[in-house]
This record gives C-alpha cells, sequence and structure tokens, in this order.
C-alpha cells in the first residue's frame, strides 16, 4: 500500500498544478464576455493555445495515467477520498503561486477535509 501512497501523493501534485496552471493561464485569457457562436470558438481556440492551458492540461493528463496505476494496486473507497489533500495542495499554490488570498474560513474547511482524510489513510 505503500506504493499507492506515493503515487496518489505524485498524482494530486500533478492534479493541483493542472488547476494552478489552467487558472494561470485563463486569467491571461481575461473574462469571457461573448457567448454567441463565434466569440465564444475563438475564445477556445485562445484557451487551448495558451501555454499555461497546455501544461496544465499535461499536468492532468499526467494525474489520469497516475491515477489509473493507483486504481490497479488500491481499492476506489481507499483511495478516492486520499485525493481530498489536493484541496490543501491546491490553495497552498494558488497563494504562493497566483498570489490569491485563502481566507482563514476556507483554511478551516481545508483543514477539517484533512482530517478526515487522515481517518482513511489509517483504514488500510
Amino acid at each position: 500500500m505503500i506504493r499507492a501512497t506515493v503515487f496518489i501523493w505524485i498524482a494530486v501534485l500533478a492534479s493541483s498544478l493542472s488547476n494552478v496552471l489552467t487558472s494561470r493561464g485563463m486569467q491571461a485569457m481575461g473574462p469571457l464576455e461573448d457567448c454567441r457562436p463565434g466569440p465564444l470558438l475563438r475564445y477556445g481556440l485562445g484557451a487551448v493555445s495558451n501555454k499555461w492551458v497546455l501544461l496544465g492540461l499535461m499536468a492532468g493528463m499526467a494525474n489520469f495515467m497516475l491515477w489509473l496505476i493507483v486504481l490497479s494496486w488500491a481499492d476506489v473507497s481507499w483511495a478516492l477520498p486520499m485525493n481530498a489533500v489536493e484541496y490543501a495542495v491546491t490553495a497552498g499554490l494558488a497563494a504562493w503561486w497566483l498570489k490569491e488570498r485563502v481566507a482563514v474560513r476556507r483554511w478551516l474547511g481545508i483543514g477539517l477535509i484533512s482530517g478526515g482524510v487522515a481517518c482513511v489513510m489509517g483504514s488500510w
């Protein structure tokens, strides 16, 4: 189960990177203002050609491949709750790299979720 835990941690990091990189790219794109088909298509093409979004997509694909490996080794009822660690990792990365303000109340919620993950970790 140690190898599954190690791979989950790597997958969590890849998923968090995916979210933060994609967010960085979409911030550079700016908000979508017009949902008509033409502008929506141009916006979508701009998004998928943005280097940050592409890096986020690659990190997301790495996460998926790692998740497949984890599921070949561990029960999904154990592995899936472990993904909740991603909340803390993503919030930390967003605060550090994207300079997002993460409120104390949000950190408390993340702490509660992490406590639940610790309970699940001890159940294998």
